[in-house]
């Protein structure tokens, strides 16, 4: 998946007139140059020595783009306005500048003059121009500048001036003042103001009518009021005590002399919910031999609780719920994807409400559920785009989140109207795509393949289980049979062919993956091996030869060829949506076998790349994630920055559970977790004290609720030396094997002691950075981070021989975390220390992280 970027272009036009009643169409031949710079804009700028291209021609590839280090294009072009044009200004009072899409954000000027920006390529651009920002019969000096994402960049249209249309001169703000937002319901007394921006010089008359609806639509009270609308921002108030503990307030302004109507929505407060968890109607066929420990029987201390904690006080508590909002309350939405937020932080936010019972978080939870199921449309469409744009690029896509953070919540809560909603949505997806007549191709309604919009096949297989209705499982099957269609991704037929990601589809790793969660799943509700078999020749492929030594995977979105891995920031590594896939992926594989394999590979993300790729100290998230350079923290809302903190609040569901019944411990963190045996009779509380993972020395409490023998399973990690086990101080007997079961009869007091050291090793830089190494403790990787050194990270060569040293007076006050080690190494020739910290912990202060080091010769 792309993320937000800002793009800026340059323009420069020499046009031709047709008709007044076409307006203005600019032709000839543009300027362009690859690099950046504010001058650019300026109507001064000599951009002679740039290069030329056609109007028809406002498209440039990969191949040129990727020349550059910069993602930036400016255009520009010299356009002469005739006075003729003030003939169509006339019709509205402005002219708008028609640019259709640009890929993919644009800052256009003219003459100097910010007249407008776009942060997306699917919406079209217009913007408006008032008789004084032209140059009447002169040259005037359009400049757009382009940021892209270096495999292309384009004007979708010939730009034209033309009278601006209603729509584009009218805009609708709203506000509730006089209360906080859980008292702006409730009969308490609440003036809700409407401000109507004209941004045409003319005044005209208008109707608005303001309607106070409850969560159903059903409406409270209606006001309509005779208005006039001068040019600029014009003010209304409206005062209601509402009967309702949710309001939503439909603002709806009509313009007769335009034959022009348009509303605008808010949506305030909401209902306490009770919660009362709910259960899926039906198990899964297949034998799930890990099942994870309830959440809320889960606390996590320690170095892995500071990160729940951090994606939870700083991440979730401080998302924009408004901006989660927007697309679904009004549409269209701001670009295309934003759609997705909303369904993966109510997935998120849930588990993390199930895992510490945070009463704020809760009321963040309930507020955001309603006001999203308050904004579903009648036939039950939950996307964010208008009419005439449905089923176009993204909506399938979140379509789907929708349901999975709707299905969750109703999991959590036991709320009606979420699964009400997820079936409406689900419903509507069933009647639309499909084989019969007039259904439409799902494969044409999203992108990569059609990857984007099978990918919904997750929570189709979800809402299968949730309810019991066949009509959801014939969909997911007619998602499968689309993979093989002329124009479909063949993934199913690719992996079990040539068990190859890279070569499957167009190799885009976040939905590829997306779409292994799905038929994973559906093989869990089937049992149906041919789901499962391509799933399996996957994940090996990518544990082969895809994965970076932090857990991770995929450069510039996609899967790269064998052992290709580059690191740098400009390689766009480790999109954080792909790493969270990734885990889902390994969580459910590990559900059916219960093996130790797929726990390494949650463990080698957990600990290095799910976590750094969230800062502990703002969390903020980077999109791509470096292991050569500066993170990229950012706190706004792209999907990556959704998707981190929904792979973290994930792992407690993995750090303990039971295997085929018995309680195990899969990550040595501190904390508690509570189970109850097979039979559900005896009910057991286990206390684990350690400092892992600086040290690994483990110590595990056991209180059964009666003296009673079962076993307990102890995961010996692939990393580990010298690792033993004692209860209560008798040395046990272990193996080689990965689970070390204890089996006897258990009481209150019982101490089990698990002690392993943590051994350094060494790991080779292979085709991406030959002669470079890297350092792993433990589960661990350890990076140079240039603000904890006063060495340059390009002149340190590490010996082959080395030991670390604790070094954790080093950290600077604010850092999260308490380990730093101290490296003897060459650098420049001389002896000198150098600092490691974990690639967790490390670019926290901003500074630049090296993971691969000189290896000395």
């Amino acid at each position: 998946m792309k993320r937000i970027l800002l793009f800026f272009l340059s323009l420069t036009l020499f046009p031709t007139v047709r008709s007044a009643a076409q307006g203005l169409p600019i032709n000839g031949d543009w300027r362009y140059i690859l690099k950046d710079d504010a001058a650019f804009s300026l109507p001064t700028f000599d951009d002679a020595a740039w290069k030329t291209t056609g109007a028809a021609h406002l498209t440039w590839e990969k191949t040129e783009l990727s020349t550059v280090e910069t993602k930036i294009l400016w255009l520009r072009k010299k356009v002469v306005i005739p006075s003729s044009m003030k003939a169509e200004l006339e019709k509205t009072g402005a002219l708008a500048l028609n640019l259709g899409r640009i890929q993919q954000d644009d800052d256009t000027y003219l003459n100097g003059k910010l007249v407008g920006h776009t942060g997306s390529g699917d919406l079209l651009r217009a913007y408006v121009l008032t008789e004084k920002d032209i140059l009447w019969d002169k040259e005037n000096t359009l400049a757009i500048r382009i940021r892209h994402w270096g495999d292309k960049c384009s004007v979708g249209q010939l730009p034209t001036l033309a009278a601006a249309k209603p729509n584009q001169l009218f805009v609708i703000n709203t506000d509730a003042k006089g209360a906080t937002p859980k008292e702006q319901v409730n009969g308490k007394d609440v003036v809700h103001t409407c401000s109507i921006l004209n941004k045409s010089v003319k005044t005209v008359a208008a109707k608005l009518t303001v309607q106070f609806l409850d969560f159903t639509e059903g409406s409270l009270s209606s006001i309509e009021n005779e208005v006039s609308l001068p040019s600029g921002n014009n003010a209304f108030s409206f005062p209601f005590r509402s009967p309702s503990p949710f309001l939503k307030v439909r603002y709806t302004l009509s313009i007769p002399v335009y034959d022009y109507k348009t509303a605008w929505n808010t949506e305030f407060g909401y209902a306490d919910i009770t919660y009362q968890a709910a259960k899926p109607a039906l198990p899964y066929k297949a034998k799930s031999v890990f099942n994870p420990a309830d959440l809320q029987n889960q606390k996590i201390e320690g170095w892995l609780g500071d990160r729940l904690k951090a994606n939870k006080d700083e991440r979730l508590h401080k998302v924009d719920e408004a901006a989660l909002l927007a697309g679904y309350i009004n549409k269209p939405g701001a670009h295309p994807w934003i759609g997705e937020h909303v369904g993966k932080f109510l997935e998120a936010a849930c588990n993390a409400y199930d895992n510490t019972n945070d009463a704020a978080l809760k009321t963040q939870i309930d507020r955001t559920a309603q006001q999203l199921i308050a904004a579903q449309l009648s036939d039950g469409y939950l996307g964010t785009y208008d009419a005439a744009s449905h089923w176009t690029s993204w909506d399938v896509w979140s379509h789907k989140y929708n349901i999975i953070g709707l299905l969750r919540f109703y999991q959590l809560s036991g709320y009606k109207p979420a699964l009400v909603a997820a079936e409406r949505a689900g419903d509507l997806l069933c009647t639309t795509f499909g084989y019969g007549n007039g259904q439409r191709d799902i494969i044409k309604a999203g992108t990569h393949e059609g990857m984007a919009s099978t990918s919904v096949l997750e929570p189709m297989v979800d809402l299968y289980q949730f309810t019991g209705n066949q009509k959801y499982l014939d969909f997911c099957q007619y998602i499968v049979k689309t993979f093989n269609q002329k124009n479909g991704p063949k993934i199913i037929a690719t992996l079990d062919s040539l068990g190859r990601v890279d070569k499957t589809a167009n190799a885009k790793a976040y939905e590829m993956l997306s779409n292994l969660v799905g038929l994973v799943k559906l093989y869990r509700v089937t049992d149906d091996k041919q789901f499962l078999n391509p799933i399996l020749k996957a994940w090996k492929d990518i544990t082969d030869n895809r994965l970076y030594i932090t857990g991770t995977t995929s450069s510039f979105e996609h899967f790269q060829d064998d052992h290709l891995l580059p690191a740098t920031n400009k390689d766009n590594m480790g999109e954080g949506c792909v790493t969270t896939t990734w885990l889902q992926l390994n969580y459910q594989l590990f559900c059916i076998f219960g093996t130790t394999n797929y726990v390494n590979e949650l463990e080698r993300s957990v600990y290095n790349h799910l976590t750094g790729a969230e800062n502990p100290q703002t969390g903020c998230v980077s999109y791509y994630t470096p292991l050569m350079g500066v993170k990229p923290y950012k706190c706004d809302i792209t999907c990556c920055m959704s998707s981190v903190p929904r792979g973290i609040a994930m792992i407690p569901l993995f750090a303990n559970g039971q295997i085929d019944g018995r309680p195990s411990f899969l990550f040595y963190q501190a904390g508690s977790y509570k189970t109850r045996l097979s039979g559900g009779n005896t009910a057991v509380l286990f206390t684990t004290k350690t400092s892992f993972p600086e040290n690994g020395n483990v110590t595990i409490e056991v209180a059964p609720s009666v003296k009673t023998p079962f076993e307990v399973v102890l995961r010996k990690p692939y990393w580990a030396s010298d690792f033993k086990v004692s209860v209560n101080g008798v040395e046990q007997k272990t193996t080689d094997k990965d689970l070390i079961s204890l089996k006897r009869t258990w009481k209150k007091g019982d101490k089990i002691n698990v002690s392993f050291t943590m051994p350094v090793k060494i790991l080779d830089g292979n085709v991406s950075y030959p002669n470079a190494i890297a350092v792993q403790r433990g589960p661990q990787v350890l990076v140079f981070d240039k603000k904890l050194n006063t060495a340059l990270a390009e002149n340190v060569q590490i010996p082959t021989g080395f030991q670390l040293q604790d070094a954790v007076n080093i950290l600077p006050k604010n850092w999260v975390g308490t380990q730093a080690y101290q490296l003897q190494t060459d650098v420049s020739g001389k002896v000198e220390n150098i600092i490691l910290v974990p690639y967790a912990d490390a670019s926290q202060t901003g500074g630049a992280v090296t993971t691969w080091l000189k290896k000395k010769q």
